[in-house]
């Protein structure tokens, strides 16, 4: 009965947090993981011990214990796949919604602490870092619940609340290293609040406080080594801070939107103004925490400004930190503001007004403008090694740049594949200088490292080589190579007779570009078949020689999200070809330009011979 009333009189709360679920939970496993969610599978392995976790944080990246010992716990209840490594950051970013209403009640009111869970529950960026398998959603969560108690500490100043601040600040600087910055924040709050302390509240107030910071620094110690680990870094992929670096952040906090931006800071700059208009007060502990206005500022503003300049002095003095995810832990200060400033119109149909504006444009922005839940756009890790899994005969060695981050997908319980750790451009040199290597291979890459070689290699490539099939994916790539004396070179088509425009089944074709220059064509375009996925089709640009041979040449798969876009109904990515076929090797003759598309899958087949011709 309790329970039924409570939710009564939280209708709204509730309403707000099941539809932030929704957003939070829905497709949440849309997007492969990309390089830092591999990095979180690895360290989080469930075989392994706390000693092997820990190695391995010291090894690939020093970043403190917590996150990853909660999520290793996940995997091994749950199992180990890359939804329940997101499912952990749904549950601590919904955590982070709840925590924000409480924190927002405690410096406000219960009004205020409802418009902050709004702004942050359609907030597209606190949404991204709830489905994305990294510490930051944790990082939210343990620096709102941090100030939370700090609130409650300042209020009432007893032995409870001072552990409770010295727990929840442990378990912040423990799901990141940048929360020692909020954790310094915190305690120049406590700085300043001592100071206005009367000489009867100061032996109290300091003993409490550093009870709560000996309690954070004894949490921190499995963390310590770790951080002396991070320390030594000398060179890091951050880039120097600009001097518009914060506003970039800002912007990035909330969509990058101009409308909400503009909504945005005008409820900032209305909290400011109310400031204001406050009136003079004493200076005392009673005084200001007893006056929600004064008190809650006391608290926000320094939140916000010791960490940025922290952070600015630091990347100037030594490695550049300065990257909008670091600073997630601002988010609660800035939306508390915003609702603070919302709060100041009193007339209740203009402050609706304004919330139902923010609600349409952020979710406006969210499904249509970023498309947030259909477009791609981390790494395809996922996709390229199960493109390989489906076509490889597990005998045939998988080499990579970027090797480890394939070991989560091709070497696990149920598949074991030979992963190589190489370059595309060492690897054929080790064959060119040993022709007993000279054998068939994968090759797949992705993070920004596309299809490269030297002219030498392709030579190589061109001369012992056939590149069987291959796939293209966002950020990703794979091919096959096969040798070049086993290719499938030319097309047994006799069994469609006589050969037609269309022959078999029908397909799609769209050539886009045809240049002939000095008997060398270059040729691209899509193709496809009607009314199903094109992932599993394989294009081959065929030649008709005058006697109706049909001749395979090299062709490569090309990524087209945007037919995909304008089909609509089915995945239609890798229906893009390209080739280039040198034709002055070939006899005087006419030659038809054709395609030949198969799909194992569907059993669909058909070969349809094209307008273009080549005339040698």
């Amino acid at each position: 009965m309790n329970l039924i009333n409570t939710l009564k009189n939280n209708k709204w709360l509730v309403i707000i947090l099941v539809v932030s679920a929704f957003l939070r939970i829905f497709k949440l496993d849309f997007q492969s993981v990309w390089l830092d969610e591999i990095h979180s599978l690895s360290e989080a392995n469930p075989n392994f011990s706390f000693s092997e976790l820990y190695s391995s944080l010291l090894t690939a990246e020093p970043h403190p214990p917590l996150y990853f010992v909660l999520v290793q716990l996940f995997f091994k209840i749950f199992g180990y796949t890359s939804f329940v490594l997101r499912f952990f950051s749904f549950l601590v970013g919904l955590g982070g919604l709840i925590t924000l209403y409480f924190l927002a009640k405690e410096l406000y009111n219960k009004k205020a602490a409802i418009y902050s869970v709004v702004f942050l529950g359609i907030n597209s960026y606190h949404i991204y870092y709830s489905q994305e398998g990294r510490m930051y959603a944790l990082l939210f969560f343990t620096t709102t619940l941090s100030f939370f108690f700090l609130a409650k500490f300042l209020k009432e100043r007893n032995l409870k609340w001072a552990l409770w601040l010295g727990f929840s600040a442990g378990l912040m600087i423990n799901s990141h290293f940048f929360g020692l910055l909020t954790l310094l924040s915190i305690y120049f709050i406590l700085l300043g609040f001592f100071i206005v302390c009367n000489k009867e509240q100061m032996k109290s107030f300091f003993k409490f406080s550093f009870l709560s910071l000996f309690i954070t620094s004894i949490m921190f110690l499995p963390s310590l080594k770790l951080l002396k680990k991070s320390s030594e870094i000398k060179e890091i992929w951050i880039p120097k801070p600009t001097s518009d670096a914060y506003t970039i952040i800002f912007k990035e906090f909330f969509g990058n939107s101009e409308i909400l931006l503009l909504i945005i800071t005008s409820l900032l700059f209305i909290y400011v103004l109310g400031l204001v208009k406050q009136n003079k007060s004493s200076i005392s502990l009673e005084s200001i925490t007893s006056n929600k206005n004064i008190f809650s500022f006391l608290i926000l503003i320094p939140w916000i400004v010791i960490v940025i300049l922290i952070a600015l002095i630091r990347s100037h003095l030594s490695l550049p930190m300065i990257i909008s995810r670091y600073f997630i832990g601002l988010i609660p200060p800035i939306i508390i503001m915003m609702s603070v400033g919302l709060l100041s119109f009193k007339n209740e149909i203009v402050r609706k007004g304004i919330l139902i504006l923010f609600i349409i444009i952020s979710l406006s922005d969210l499904f249509f403008v970023k498309d947030y839940y259909n477009k791609v756009t981390k790494t395809q890790f996922r996709e390229a090694s199960n493109f390989i899994i489906q076509n490889s005969k597990k005998t045939e060695p998988i080499v990579s740049s970027l090797s480890p981050y394939f070991v989560y997908f091709l070497q696990n319980d149920k598949i074991q594949h030979e992963i190589i750790g190489n370059s595309l451009e060492a690897y054929l040199l080790e064959m060119s200088q040993n022709p007993a290597k000279i054998k068939p291979f994968w090759y797949v890459d992705a993070h920004g490292r596309p299809y490269s070689v030297s002219e030498g290699m392709q030579d190589f490539l061109n001369k012992n080589f056939y590149v069987e099939n291959n796939f293209e994916a966002h950020d990703a790539w794979v091919k096959h190579f096969i040798l070049l004396k086993d290719a499938p070179l030319t097309l047994d088509v006799s069994k469609y007779g006589k050969l037609k425009q269309t022959n078999g089944d029908n397909f799609t074709i769209n050539i886009e570009i045809f240049e002939n220059v000095d008997n060398k064509v270059k040729i691209s375009g899509w193709a496809c078949f009607p009314e199903q996925d094109a992932i599993d089709t394989q294009i081959s640009l065929v030649v008709i020689k005058p006697d109706n041979t049909v001749i395979r040449v090299q062709t490569e798969k090309i990524f087209r999200n945007d037919v995909t876009k304008f089909n609509g109904k089915f995945n239609m990515d890798n229906s893009g070809f390209s080739s280039q076929i040198d034709f002055s090797s070939f006899e005087k003759g006419k030659y038809i330009i054709g395609a030949f598309l198969t799909n194992k899958k569907t059993g669909k087949e058909g070969l349809i011979m094209t307008d273009k011709i080549i005339e040698n």
